[in-house]
C-alpha cells in the first residue's frame, strides 16, 4: 500500500507524482531531503561559499526543467548528484578559463606576478605553505582545526581524485553510485581513490603525529 503522506513517498514516487501534477509541494520534498547533501558536495569541491550556493540553484534548477529526462532505471539520487557533479565542472571550468585569460608576467626574483592579486582563498594554499605552518607534535588540534586543514589538504588534490573523495568516504556513497556520478568505471573510481587518499595522507602528514595520523572523514547520514 502506498504511504499517503507524500513526505513518507520514495523518491521515484514523488518523481512520479510530480509528472503528473507539477506540484512543487511535491518537489521541495526532493530540494529538503537532498538540498544539505548537493551543498555539502559543492562546498567540499569548490572550497567556496558563495560559488557552493550557486551549484545547488542551478542544481535543483536543472532538475526542475530535466525530470522528464530522468529515466527510473537509475536511482534518482544518483541522477540528481551528477547533475549537481556537473555543476561544480562548469565553475571550475569557468575558473580556470578565467585564470588562463589573464596574461600574468612571472618575477623569479620575487616569487610573484606584475599585477598579481594575492589569493586570499584558503583552498589555493600550497603544500609548502602549509608544511610551513605546521604546529608543534605535541599540539593537540581540535576539531575545528582539522577539519580546516583537511579541507585545505582536499582542495589540493587533482579535481578527479577529489571528486571521488568527496563522494565516497565524505558523503558514504557506494562504488557504484559513484562510478554513475562520474562518468567512469568502478574500477577507475577505485583507482582515484587509493591515489587520492595516498596524496591526502602525505599532505595531511605535517600536521598530525602519528598517532594521531588517521583522520576521519565527516560522512554526511543518507
Amino acid at each position: 500500500m502506498e504511504p499517503t503522506e507524500p513526505t513518507e513517498l520514495t523518491d521515484e514516487q514523488l518523481v512520479a507524482k510530480f509528472r503528473i501534477s507539477a506540484d512543487m509541494g511535491i518537489f521541495k520534498i526532493l530540494v529538503r531531503r537532498y538540498q544539505a547533501r548537493v551543498y555539502s558536495i559543492a562546498l567540499r569541491t569548490l572550497g567556496n561559499n558563495e560559488e557552493a550556493e550557486e551549484v545547488v540553484q542551478e542544481t535543483f534548477l536543472k532538475v526542475h526543467q530535466s525530470l522528464d529526462k530522468y529515466r527510473q532505471n537509475a536511482l534518482f539520487s544518483s541522477w540528481l548528484y551528477r547533475i549537481a557533479h556537473n555543476q561544480c565542472m562548469d565553475v571550475m571550468r569557468m575558473k580556470q578559463r578565467t585564470l588562463e585569460s589573464k596574461a600574468v608576467i612571472f618575477d623569479p626574483q620575487s616569487g610573484s606576478s606584475a599585477g598579481e592579486e594575492v589569493s586570499t582563498d584558503s583552498s589555493r594554499d600550497t603544500v609548502t605553505q602549509l608544511a610551513d605552518r605546521t604546529p608543534d607534535p605535541a599540539q593537540k588540534l581540535d576539531i575545528n582545526e582539522q577539519t580546516q586543514i583537511v579541507e585545505k589538504s582536499l582542495a589540493m588534490l587533482p579535481e578527479a581524485q577529489k571528486m571521488v573523495l568527496v563522494l565516497h568516504d565524505m558523503q558514504g556513497l557506494s562504488y557504484q553510485e559513484v562510478s554513475e556520478i562520474v562518468g567512469t568505471s568502478i574500477g577507475t573510481v577505485r583507482s582515484r581513490l587509493h591515489y587520492g587518499r595516498l596524496k591526502l595522507r602525505e599532505l595531511l602528514e605535517p600536521y598530525f603525529s602519528n598517532e594521531s595520523a588517521h583522520v576521519n572523514f565527516p560522512i554526511t547520514a543518507r
